[in-house]
């Protein structure tokens, strides 16, 4: 007996999706914060680079990459492939115009002479 290809169908898209997600369990595994761990140090740019690759290996299907910008500070953005256009960006723009009238803003107040 021969079993419907509707049954054979689900089951693939099932164990494509089971796979799918152990292959992200594990990429998601060897990125260097772990769970509950507090970013309290800014990360350099090389430090990303291994996970990301791991990461756009997972993604590569999809469409999607993720990519570091040029520049300080580090800038992550997450790239249409085809299309080229930058989906979303970490830190965004507004944080990063935000940050630097901080910078400047500090630069005001505790700029005095002793």
């Amino acid at each position: 007996m021969t079993t419907p290809i509707s049954e054979l169908s689900n089951n693939w898209a099932a164990s494509v999706a089971a796979s799918e997600k152990q292959r992200s369990d594990r990429v998601m595994q060897n990125l260097p914060a772990q769970k509950g761990e507090v970013a309290a140090r800014e990360v350099s740019e090389q430090e990303l680079v291994p996970p990301l690759q791991q990461i756009n290996e997972v993604l590569n299907p999809y469409g999607v990459q993720f990519e570091i910008a040029e520049g300080k500070p580090v800038v992550v953005q997450i790239i249409d492939t085809k299309s080229g256009d930058v989906i979303r960006q970490i830190p965004s723009e507004e944080v990063l115009r935000a940050a630097e009238q901080l910078a400047d803003f500090r630069g005001m107040l505790f700029n005095s002479e002793a």
